[in-house]
């Protein structure tokens, strides 16, 4: 039973200062190696070499040998030979500017541009009567979700924040009762005052749709 013992002892010391003897090129023996290497694409890895990973592969990925772009590779080969330079993300179209999938630009206008953003930004919400009963109720729930507790039910800066933390703005006060959709909206991308900015919170589209709502808020008696 000694002799036992000390076999596995001494294969568990072996196994380890072999693990150990990294250097160079040689990164020593890996234990579970698909917890560190992706065999998915990866836009910022591109291993190009197709035998990397060759002790390890548990899949020939093999289409068809006559054609080059999808001949065998090893575990870690992870480019795209389907794209320029094996690239595995495209880069954009020269002088263009991607969207996100509801269309909208990404928002450029810095914190500072409240009074350009006021006068300029104009909603893009449809203001048909079909959906402006939609938009309004969409804008309640989200009022609800990321303001009420600051600015309170009807906009009156008498949220339960507002009882620890003075400061809180009244939205239908005089000040601010007149203000444009835009002015909203940047300031609820961009924050204001004690307020933070809760642009990367909300999607612009649902920032408009608050927007809409506490117009209406500001309109009721």
């Amino acid at each position: 039973m000694q002799v036992i013992k000390r076999l596995i002892i001494g294969f568990a010391g072996t196994a380890l200062l072999a693990s150990c003897g990294a250097g160079g090129d040689d990164q020593g023996t890996e234990y579970a190696p698909n917890m560190y290497h992706s065999v998915a694409y990866e836009p910022y890895t591109q291993i190009t070499d197709k035998e990397a990973g060759r002790w390890v592969t548990s899949i020939e990925y093999v289409r068809d040998s006559t054609e080059s772009n999808f001949s065998d590779h090893a575990e870690y080969h992870n480019s795209n030979y389907l794209n320029p330079f094996h690239m595995n993300m495209r880069l954009p179209a020269p002088n263009t500017v991607s969207r996100n999938k509801s269309g909208y630009l990404p928002y450029r206008l810095k914190k500072d541009s409240l009074q350009f953003a006021a006068a300029t930004l104009v909603s893009p919400l449809d203001t048909t009567a079909a959906n402006a009963k939609a938009f309004l109720a969409e804008g309640k729930v989200l009022y609800e979700t990321y303001c009420d507790h600051c600015h309170g039910a009807k906009g009156e800066g008498d949220g339960k924040v507002a009882d620890k933390y003075a400061g809180v703005a009244n939205l239908k006060g005089d000040a601010i009762k007149g203000v444009s959709e835009g002015h909203i909206f940047h300031v609820i991308t961009m924050g204001k005052g004690l307020m933070q900015p809760h642009g990367s919170q909300i999607s612009p589209e649902d920032r408009w749709k608050i927007a809409r709502y506490v117009k209406s808020l500001q309109a009721a008696k």
